[in-house]
Formats: structure tokens, C-alpha cells, sequence
């Protein structure tokens, strides 16, 4: 644990059963598997009302003593809210997966874990909206009830407080039934579910019977850097390999060359189309004006940022950046990316990392295990890196592009948090894996430090406080990890631990 920051005292906890609940508040107890009983007897007494609230906790759950505090507090506050969860932890789990502290609510993470789970609480009318429960979802019954709130577009989010503890391990919500409440959530839409990358995730998968045409935008100055083949000839060589039809497929390259030499004649079998972007030798680059340029020349809606120093690894990458970018309530998607000695370098932006943002992971083993799986799974951050970035041209006109004040760094964090502002999604996915060399071609320059200013105090209020992130994990090294300290005098399973103030 990073010693810089404070850490978090565990609460003492005690059973649910032994709270005393005000008349607002209805426990009702699954069974420790996750699976409802088959009576549902007193549960139809707060559905008709905006004041009452359902608690869903497991039989075996304990609860924090202040638990009533949090939880009143922001059913009283959040009026937009029907549907509130909490953190949780496992006494009986490995020290590194105790505490299963969760974002802010996230689609795209919901369909790849049951990362919300339990405690539920649910606003008795929008139970009764919503139908109850269907017994018949087994032990994803409340991973069903979620999907449909999220369906009819009720408010759900989180209290980020720890709010439920269970004495053993975690009971993970079964995938066959999983699968079979996204499978009702998705209907007649062309979307698939599919294995993901760990024992317990799932991933969602576009079936396309159509391809939209897509243009791949690659800033270049043909640099070498040593390497007998320029970079950017090795990423449209790697891009023949696409599982994606190569007349829907185009890639328009700015070129600060004032020679095309390297592009002459019909090696590639997707059209190339070259602009000649030159500047003064004594004028620096940037990369946001650039992009901005080039993004405008497109002719299709559906883009593909990209540096010119990616390479791609596997055929998929881009039908599974396209599952999302698809959706008209997101506005970019970003990749998986790693060094060529095989370490991390892209799986997500976290706000307030190292006092701005910074990548998650980085330089880490490809192969290291990350916070909850998280550089994974399918899940959304508040902002992915620019280096592979799939959007679409009428959401970057409708933001204006890029800020052209920001010349090579946090530009891309500010594009996303600029569509997030507008109520587009930006979603990560691990699926599209590419290799990515990061700035071999236009080497490393430090930011302006009035570049850093500007975004500083744009966004530094939202960044300390990253939806996307929990205010209990840490900030100050690459690899998140709860501020809590370790659970001490753990109750044995079957037992509840002491009463005392926390």
C-alpha cells in the first residue's frame, strides 16, 4: 500500500438483522448464494411509493454501523436516483480482492462482471415500475433488475462508502445466468455475448451484417527512428490483416514530409490517401492541430484516430472497437495498448492520478494482475489515450476537436472529458489489442507548463473526483489499490463480529 496517502480505518460491523430500521427502509435477505426466496412475502408493501426503499442483502451480510447514516443521507439528497449500491467486502477473500470498491454506474462494466451485486437499494416505486423481481433469473435476479432499470432509463449510482461485509467469500453470480438476463436485456439488437479474457467476465460482442465504411486518421512525419522501415509503413503493412472489409476500410495520413515517395503505388489493399501537412523547421509540433485538420478532410462518420507508431496484433481490433463506437451514446473508444517488450501501456486514464492523469498500469507486465480485473474487462473510464482512439465525426464537430492549446499532452484527456460533458460514454475495451512504440516518432517532449495550467484548471475538480475511479483508491502509483487498511480480527463464518462505534 502507498504510504503517501492516509489510509481508510475498516468500520466495525454487525448484522443486518440487528439495525434498527426506520420505517423508510425495507430489508429484504437473499439467500447466501445470491438467489431469491420463494415467497416474497411483505415485498409488495413499498412499491407504491417514492418515500420507501427495498434493501436487498444477503442473509449472511453484515453492515457497517453507520450504514443508515450513508444511506439516508443520499436517498434524501438524490431525488434523480432509484437505485442505489455500495461497497462491499469479503473476510474470507485473498487480501488483494477484500474490498471490491465500485465506480460510479458503468453499462459497459455491468455486462462484464456483476461488479454492483449487493447491497441494492431500490425506491419502492421504481420497484413497482419495474415489475419486481423474476424469480425465474435465479441468482441473477438483481443483475436482471439492474439491466432493466438501466433499459427504461432509471437513475442508478453509487454511495462510495462501504456499506455491506460478508464473513467468508464472495458468491459470484453464475455466467449461464448472467447470460441469460443479457440475452433478454439485448432483444432483437445485433449484439452477441461472449466469453472475456478471465474466469468470471463476459464480453459483448457487434454482429455485423453491414460494415459502415470507417477512415483511419494517422498523423505522420515518415520518421524512421532507426528502423530501416518508417513506422507508419509498418502500421498500414500490420492493418492488411484486419478481419473488416477492405473496401469499407480507408486510412487518410497527414504527412509533415514534403516527399510521398514511401506511398507511391497500390501495395495496400484499403485506399491510402496522402496529405501533405508541412511546417516551418523552427515550428513545433502539434498534434492537436494537426488531427484537427485531418479529422475535417474525412468523408465518413465512423474514425479511427491513430499514431502512426501503433501496430496492430490481432484481426479483431477493430469490429471490437466498433461494437461501441456503434452506440450514439458514446463518444470514444479506446484500445488496449502495450510497449513491444510486452509491458502496458495503455488500459485506461485515471483522473487525479499523480495529480492530473495518467495511464493505470503503466509499464507494468502485460500479464499483472490489475484491480478487479479492470485493464481486462470491458469497462468505461472518464478518459482513454488518443494513440487508438474510434469515434465518430459529427461528435468531434460537435465538441470542436480538438483544444489547440493543448499541443501534444492532455489533449486527448480533454476531448473525452469534453464529450463526457455532453452525456457521451467513453468506453475501454481490451479486445482490441495493439502494439504501440508511444512517441517514437516524434520523440518525448515535456508540456508547456502553461499547457499543464490551462488543464489543471479546467479539470481539476472533476479529476479529484473521477466517476470512473473511487476516492478510496489510491493516487499516487500506477497500480490502484484500496486505502483501507487490512480487515483485522475477521469474524469467523456464521459469527458476528463485536458491536462497536466505527
Amino acid at each position: 500500500m502507498s504510504q503517501s496517502q492516509s489510509v481508510i480505518e475498516t468500520p466495525a460491523f454487525t448484522g443486518f438483522s440487528e439495525l434498527r430500521w426506520s420505517k423508510r427502509f425495507q430489508p429484504f435477505f437473499l439467500e447466501p448464494d445470491g438467489r431469491v426466496p420463494d415467497r416474497l412475502d411483505g415485498l409488495e408493501l413499498a412499491q407504491n411509493d417514492r418515500d420507501s426503499w427495498v434493501v436487498f442483502v444477503a442473509r449472511d451480510a453484515l453492515a457497517p454501523h453507520r450504514f443508515r447514516a450513508h444511506v439516508e443521507a443520499q436517498t434524501l439528497e438524490r431525488h434523480d436516483v432509484d437505485v442505489f449500491y455500495g461497497d462491499d467486502l469479503a473476510f474470507g477473500e485473498p487480501p488483494s480482492r477484500q474490498y471490491r470498491l465500485k465506480p460510479s454506474f458503468d453499462l459497459a462494466q455491468l455486462v462484464a462482471q456483476d461488479y454492483i451485486a449487493t447491497p441494492l437499494i431500490v425506491r419502492g416505486s421504481a420497484l413497482h415500475k419495474l415489475g419486481g423481481l423474476r424469480i425465474e433469473m435465479g441468482d441473477a435476479c438483481l443483475y436482471d433488475l439492474l439491466l432493466r432499470a438501466q433499459k427504461i432509463g432509471l437513475g442508478v449510482e453509487r454511495i462510495p462508502q462501504l456499506l455491506m461485509a460478508r464473513p467468508g467469500k464472495r458468491q459470484e453470480t453464475s455466467l449461464a445466468a448472467r447470460r441469460a438476463a443479457l440475452q433478454a436485456w439485448i432483444g432483437s439488437r445485433p449484439l452477441e455475448i461472449a466469453e472475456g479474457l478471465t474466469p468470471t467476465s463476459l464480453q459483448l460482442r457487434r454482429s455485423f451484417e453491414t460494415f459502415p465504411p470507417v477512415t483511419l486518421v494517422v498523423p505522420t512525419c515518415q520518421a524512421a527512428a532507426g528502423s530501416a522501415q518508417p513506422f507508419v509503413v509498418q502500421l498500414l503493412d500490420s492493418l492488411a490483416a484486419t478481419d473488416w472489409p477492405m473496401d469499407k476500410l480507408s486510412v487518410l495520413i497527414g504527412d509533415d514530409s514534403p516527399h510521398g515517395q514511401i506511398f507511391a503505388g497500390e501495395r495496400w489493399p484499403f485506399a491510402v490517401t496522402r496529405v501533405p501537412t508541412p511546417r516551418p523547421a523552427d515550428q513545433p509540433f502539434n498534434f492537436a492541430a494537426k488531427m484537427n485538420q485531418l479529422w475535417r478532410l474525412a468523408t465518413t462518420e465512423h474514425l479511427v484516430l491513430m499514431n502512426d507508431d501503433v501496430k496492430v496484433r490481432s484481426p479483431g481490433w477493430l469490429k471490437a472497437l466498433m461494437t461501441f463506437a456503434l452506440d450514439r451514446d458514446v463518444g470514444g473508444v479506446g484500445a488496449r495498448l502495450v510497449f513491444p517488450d510486452g509491458t502496458l501501456q495503455h488500459a485506461g486514464v485515471v483522473g487525479g492520478l499523480f495529480g492530473t492523469a495518467a495511464h493505470a498500469w503503466f509499464g507494468s507486465p502485460a500479464d499483472l494482475p490489475t484491480y478487479q480485473d479492470w485493464a481486462l474487462i470491458q469497462r468505461e473510464w472518464s478518459s482513454v489515450t488518443g494513440a487508438v482512439f474510434a469515434t465518430r465525426r459529427s461528435v468531434m464537430s460537435e465538441v470542436n476537436g480538438f483544444d489547440e492549446r493543448l499541443t501534444l499532452e492532455f489533449n486527448d484527456i480533454d476531448l473525452c472529458l469534453r464529450m463526457r460533458l455532453l452525456g457521451y460514454r467513453i468506453v475501454y475495451t481490451p479486445f482490441a489489442e495493439l502494439m504501440h512504440r508511444e512517441k517514437a516518432s516524434r520523440r518525448d517532449t515535456l508540456p508547456a507548463a502553461e499547457e499543464v495550467a490551462l488543464f489543471l484548471n479546467r479539470w481539476r475538480d472533476f479529476l479529484d473526483n473521477d466517476p470512473a475511479y473511487h476516492p478510496a483508491l489510491s493516487r499516487d502509483q500506477p497500480c490502484p489499490e484500496p486505502l483501507y487498511t487490512a480487515a483485522l480480527n475477521a469474524p469467523e463464518p456464521g459469527s458476528f463480529p463485536a458491536s462497536a462505534a466505527s
